[in-house]
């Protein structure tokens, strides 16, 4: 996927934001709309909201509700058979997949993680160690799943890179994660990444005490494609997708106020160059 295609996940947001303003216009609630074509409550909102694909049939059904033009007609249903496209594989859990290709869309980056490097910016042997640590991750899946972790970051340094924003705990910084060479090689990973024009990274000290993140650890997405925002959260065996505008303002809201906490970009370069230093 190229940002001159941004792949089917996108175009499903697209298609949902397009029917949502052409219900709007219409002047029928999602309810209205729902009992008028005998389908379950939330399926209106599930479409609208890029969770559901929908076949030309119930996509011609919608329009002829909405009393949509037949020029309209023939783009809209463009938009929804692009977005029955499939997605190639990628090496994740189940549950990660559609992240990664919403990720490889995204024209901004937001991540804050507590107590690890985040697997997008990981390197391979980094990236092994942890998985290799991991209760869900099959042993013969490890090598793949870290090299697909290592490539991921590539885009950053590429042509056209989305904007990036990574605020860790000084904890990410600090542990040790593999023998001594693992850990300097992924914080001049992470070094070769914070020097870039369109990345920034700060740390939040440790004896900064209480912060708004404390506990968590998130990824907020901007797919300007489709003019949307996603929070993205992660668990052991599962992940959520949040995109409702109460949920992406919290987010973005504790974001912020980590920024604030965490130590300007400049201190974090001397931070992790010091880290460095004492590894030699």
């Amino acid at each position: 996927m190229t940002s001159n295609d941004p792949g089917p996940l996108v175009q499903r947001l697209v298609l949902g934001a397009e029917l949502r303003e052409l219900r709007e216009d219409a002047g029928l609630s999602a309810d209205e709309a729902a009992v008028a074509l005998g389908w379950y409550r939330n399926k209106i909102s599930k479409v609208e909201t890029g969770e559901s694909k929908l076949s030309d049939k119930d996509v011609q059904a919608l329009l002829a509700l909405y009393g949509v033009k037949e020029k309209a007609v023939d783009r809209v249903l463009a938009m929804a058979k692009e977005a029955r496209r499939k997605i190639p594989p990628a090496r994740v859990p189940d549950w990660a997949k559609k992240y990664v290709h919403l990720e490889a869309c995204a024209s901004e980056i937001k991540l804050f993680y507590g107590d690890t490097i985040p697997g997008v910016l990981q390197t391979f042997d980094y990236a092994r160690e942890l998985l290799s640590a991991s209760v869900v991750v099959p042993s013969v899946d490890v090598d793949a799943m870290a090299e697909s972790r290592e490539q991921r970051s590539s885009r950053f340094f590429g042509p056209n890179p989305p904007l990036l924003w990574v605020v860790l705990g000084e904890e990410a910084i600090r542990r040790r994660v593999g023998d001594r060479d693992v850990h300097r090689a992924q914080l001049e990973r992470l070094r070769s990444l914070a020097v870039l024009d369109n990345v920034t990274v700060q740390v939040v000290p440790m004896a900064s005490g209480a912060h708004a993140g404390l506990g968590i650890a998130f990824t907020l997405l901007h797919l300007e494609h489709a003019n949307s925002d996603i929070v993205y959260i992660e668990s052991l065996t599962s992940s959520d997708y949040l995109s409702r505008p109460q949920h992406t303002r919290a987010y973005s809201l504790v974001f912020d106020r980590l920024r604030v906490a965490a130590t300007s970009d400049k201190d974090t370069l001397s931070l992790i160059d010091q880290e460095i230093a004492a590894l030699d």
